[in-house]
């Protein structure tokens, strides 16, 4: 078994316990697989913190505080970067990389340093690794073009074009693109000014949305601004979507009894239009 202790204030033996984990292996695709489900299915994606005056700050030991002791959930840049530090103390050797999200509201792809994701090289293969995007792989990918994956009812494929990626999923027989990328490696940090802007720009979903969503086995659930998403992926491969509204004193109800999220700030419910940001 791999021995994990405290690093720097951070244990990765409390982050196991976190995501129902009792104990890991050495890296291997199978443990990797693991640790990606569970993070999703225990650690919500969510903009809470920039509805209440929280400010987000990329650093390792504050997001560990924050998604690991206080039992929270954020934003990619969160979710990506404590995964980062996992995979480095449990003996995977990550890349980061810089991902344009296609904005599912108007279309149009982010700006340079949207989304962060990694790859993990393992057994001869690189594995596409997010745990970070709301709508995203359960699993890690194996990083091949065309390589199609069905996972939980929902179809997956990579395709690359002229040196970019395209991360894609199947809807009603067709492809949509979730995100793109390059194989460009990437520092953690670059994305401070990124994680800026997703916190004041009316182009983004975090600052003109208050959500949290959790990845559930067969679908997922989401607190949207008044409104409480059930959506349940079905043995027949259909999406079946129930929508409960809510009243302003429900939603700290709803977020701690569906999601385990105390939020000590007065918070503020948000759900405006996004508007397209100005780039290409």
């Amino acid at each position: 078994m791999f021995s994990c202790s405290r690093i720097s204030g951070m244990d990765v033996n409390a982050y196991l316990h976190r995501i129902g984990i009792t104990a890991t292996t050495a890296p291997s695709v199978v443990a990797l697989r693991e640790l990606h489900r569970q993070h999703l299915l225990s650690i919500p994606f969510e903009s809470l913190s920039i509805h209440c005056g929280e400010k987000i700050i990329l650093d390792h030991g504050l997001l560990y505080e924050k998604l690991v002791v206080k039992r929270r959930g954020g934003f990619c840049y969160e979710n990506n970067g404590l995964f980062l530090w996992v995979l480095q103390v449990l003996g995977y050797k990550p890349r980061v990389l810089s991902a344009r999200v296609k904005n599912r509201f108007t279309g149009v792809y982010g700006p340079p340093f949207d989304h962060m994701i990694l790859t993990v090289e393992l057994e001869g293969r690189q594995w596409l690794c997010d745990v970070g995007f709301g709508e995203g792989i359960r699993e890690p990918l194996p990083l091949e073009a065309g390589w199609e994956e069905e996972q939980d009812n929902l179809v997956y494929r990579l395709r690359e074009d002229m040196g970019e990626w395209f991360l894609e999923k199947k809807k009603d027989g067709n492809w949509s693109s979730l995100y793109k990328f390059t194989l460009e490696t990437k520092h953690f940090e670059e994305f401070k000014e990124m994680c800026e802007y997703h916190q004041m720009s009316p182009s983004s979903i975090f600052f003109c949305k208050s959500f949290c969503s959790f990845q559930l086995p067969r679908g997922r659930l989401t607190y949207m601004g008044h409104r409480l998403i059930q959506t349940e992926f079905t043995e027949n491969g259909e999406v079946v979507k129930t929508t409960q509204q809510l009243k302003d004193n429900e939603i700290l109800d709803v977020l701690k009894d569906q999601f385990g999220i105390v939020l000590s700030r007065k918070f503020v419910p948000k759900d405006e239009e996004i508007l397209p940001p100005t780039f290409d």
